[in-house]
């Protein structure tokens, strides 16, 4: 696709790192608009899109070489957190122009899903360093990772339901997994003696919302240099449902059905070999996982109210409870609006 005709003095340059199947929206559509907001701020731009063949850790790897000043992602989760990998130990920083099913790394960032917005986000100069986590074998992952019936959800949700249903498609695969086995796994926490449980999902969480903007970690924080761990024990549907409230409130961490722990490194090994999940990508089934805090890894280009900037001002935990109490009164604002119009048109009439 052409660039868009700027003043030939404008020497400015964005490097995109492009995935024309992310999402449902045309791709050539969203290079359009993309070029047309940088170019409304004097920018150019250039798109490397990944293939089957070159992912965006290889693209990402590509222009630390060339020298970028600074990388901008168009793509899911999964794409971002491919590019993240190769910037580990450089200085150059990552902008995200939010373009997946879930965008979980945007939800948790406060980084505007709109590109005219994310391109502001880019531009703006906000640049903060996020921690990552790093598992024994090399990868890194940003969000959170997990061992059990959150794995096998993400394995059961195939593009041609992510393309259909969207964000629903994952919930209609939560359900289809709810009376899915209990694991038996033994759990080593830094250097303490491991613990033995016998648990539903094993998550390891440097942020803490899930999709739909749920807070399954609420005590999480890309800044605080821990991974919180959550043992999730719910064997029955009241359990699940009783978990599912304590979220809603932005207190998942008080519910006595799910164990949480803050760490440096922990080892997960369990009897039989079990799904895990990366960032919400499918990572197969292994026996033995173990995975690592890495403090400050990347710089990322984040809107001044972002809770990983709010997470230096505030506990997590307390701003998840706030983040909750204003998502529930928006519906219990209509509901009340709703019951007071037919009273009022009762009494009326």
């Amino acid at each position: 696709m052409p660039e868009i005709p700027l003043d030939p003095k404008i020497q400015k340059c964005v490097t995109i790192i492009f995935n024309p199947v992310s999402g449902k929206e045309d791709p050539e559509k969203r290079k359009k608009i993309i070029s047309e907001t940088l170019a409304e701020q004097g920018y150019r731009c250039q798109f490397i899109a990944t293939t089957k063949e070159q992912g965006a850790k290889a693209l990402a790897a590509e222009a630390v070489k060339e020298g970028v000043d600074l990388l901008a992602v168009s793509g899911g989760d999964g794409t971002v957190m491919e590019a993240m990998a190769a910037l580990v130990g450089t200085q150059i920083p990552i902008a995200v122009f939010p373009a997946g099913t879930g965008n979980l790394l945007s939800i948790n960032l406060g980084i505007p899903t709109t590109v005219p917005d994310a391109v502001t986000v880019a531009l703006s100069g906000h640049i903060q360093e996020l921690d990552l986590v790093r598992t024994g074998d090399g990868r890194y992952f940003a969000i959170m990772g997990g061992l059990g019936v959150d794995a096998q959800m993400i394995a059961d949700t195939s593009r041609q339901s992510k393309d259909k249903l969207g964000k629903l498609a994952y919930f209609v695969s939560a359900v289809k997994n709810l009376p899915r086995h209990r694991a038996y796994v033994d759990i080593t926490l830094d250097d303490e003696p491991p613990l033995r449980r016998r648990v539903k999902s094993v998550l390891l969480a440097n942020m803490g919302k899930i999709t739909g903007g749920l807070d399954a970690m609420p005590t999480a924080s890309p800044r605080d240099g821990l991974l919180d761990v959550g043992i999730l024990k719910t064997a029955t549907l009241g359990q699940g449902l009783r978990l599912l409230g304590y979220a809603l409130l932005g207190r998942a961490q008080d519910d006595p059905d799910l164990e949480v722990y803050q760490v440096k490194k922990i080892t997960l090994h369990a009897r039989y070999p079990e799904p895990v999940q990366f960032d919400g990508e499918d990572g197969g089934r292994i026996q033995k996982l173990t995975a690592e805090i890495v403090p400050n890894a990347v710089r990322i280009c984040l809107p001044e109210n972002s809770p990983a900037v709010l997470d230096l001002k505030f506990p997590p935990a307390e701003t998840a409870q706030r983040t909750a109490r204003r998502r529930l009164l928006i519906p219990l604002a209509l509901l009340s609006a709703a019951i007071g119009t037919l009273l009022w048109w009762k009494y009326t009439r």
